[in-house]
């Protein structure tokens, strides 16, 4: 995932997921999954899953524009604290179910 400043996207700053196809084809998950992906995503509409704002395709490598979320992830969380509280695991715990949920019900 890279960092890209794109005028043409309706938010300014975006990541954007690159997948190589070269090396997709090395990867029967990867390859089995590198379309279906994007087409699930587009679906969804979830606040604790990152916005699909774009894909796009070349002869080498498939494109997924996406809202980009500061801030790191969860695992960074815990590697920075050392320890989260209980309530704190609750809400973590919560928000990934339902963000799962949701996707589970578009796959």
């Amino acid at each position: 995932v890279v960092l890209c400043h794109a005028t043409a996207l309706p938010l300014n700053t975006v990541a954007i997921k690159v997948i190589d196809k070269k090396k997709a084809r090395q990867d029967s998950y990867v390859l089995k999954n590198m379309k279906r992906e994007p087409r699930i995503h587009q679906l969804i509409r979830h606040p604790n899953i990152v916005l699909l704002l774009e894909t796009l395709e070349t002869e080498n490598c498939y494109y997924m524009a996406m809202e980009l979320c500061g801030g790191g992830d969860l695992m960074d969380r815990i590697c920075e604290r050392k320890r989260l509280e209980e309530r704190e695991v609750r809400r973590y715990t919560r928000q990934i179910l339902s963000a799962s949920g949701n996707a589970i019900s578009f796959s």
